[in-house]
């Protein structure tokens, strides 16, 4: 019993080891060739297990740039190819571990980048006037859906965060930590310090992309007048000075 379990494990890693010395661009030039591939990779260099392509292209997709990746074998035992991928997307850096099963589920964790307000705004396409600062991005763990939301646990942490649109906006530092809850639904709780504004609140996003936001915010000393005619446009005003935000609708509505 002991002779056939050592073959086994000799013959696995004399298949893992003869997999790994494979040059990367020849094991996807042949996959190009078998099947369609979701992403285009160009001056691909390497191993398959350690390996890199200066571009990478995902249709509708801003390119990745100085993509490399770190291949764990051993995952393809339970048919799953998993490992750390790093890249660039408009200078900005990403690095995180990625997985993809023999079934097509896709699924992300511990992904980690520092990303210009600016660059975030232009990439998600966010209709917020003009956002400046920086963007400090923890995903724990990401898997998407294509019937709802995305499953996701992340924090993000707004550093400089200002907002402008007549006027400019201080908020300091703002808070976001997402998170799924026991009815499927992707909780967001905010909260910020330092700014002319303080936030504290929670948004809740549905399968159906609808979302219901609860948000109070509190002027600080330094906020001037012109903020502070502003906030009644849009929120009520409560007995403690706070302003208070409800909000129901789409997200669609939202331009996301």
């Amino acid at each position: 019993m002991k002779k056939r379990y050592y073959i086994i494990i000799a013959a696995v890693s004399y298949l893992f080891f003869t997999l790994g010395n494979v040059p990367a661009a020849k094991v996807i030039s042949l996959a190009e060739q078998s099947t369609k591939l979701p992403i285009q990779l160009y001056g691909v260099h390497g191993s398959l297990w350690n390996g890199g392509a200066e571009k990478a292209i995902v249709k509708g997709q801003p390119h990745i740039n100085d993509l490399s990746w770190s291949i764990n074998p051993a995952m393809l035992l339970l048919a799953s190819l998993s490992g750390e991928v790093k890249g660039s997307i408009k200078n900005q850096n990403i690095v995180g571990n990625i997985s993809y099963s023999a079934f097509g589920s896709f699924s992300a964790s511990d992904v980690r980048a520092t990303i210009d307000a600016a660059t975030a705004q232009e990439l998600l396409k966010l209709p917020m006037g003009e956002l400046s600062g920086t963007f400090n991005i923890n995903v724990e763990s990401f898997s998407p859906n294509p019937e709802g939301i995305p499953e996701i646990t992340a924090q993000i942490k707004w550093r400089n965060a200002k907002v402008t649109i007549i006027d400019t906006v201080d908020l300091g530092l703002v808070n976001l930590d997402l998170a799924p809850d026991d009815n499927e639904q992707l909780i967001a709780k905010i909260s910020s310090k330092n700014g002319d504004l303080l936030l504290n609140g929670k948004a809740k996003i549905n399968n159906k992309k609808a979302y219901d936001l609860n948000l109070s915010i509190t002027p600080e000393k330094k906020a001037n007048e012109n903020l502070r005619q502003s906030l009644k446009l849009f929120s009520k005003r409560q007995t403690d000075g706070t302003y208070l935000v409800k909000r129901k609708g789409k997200l669609s509505e939202l331009g996301i």
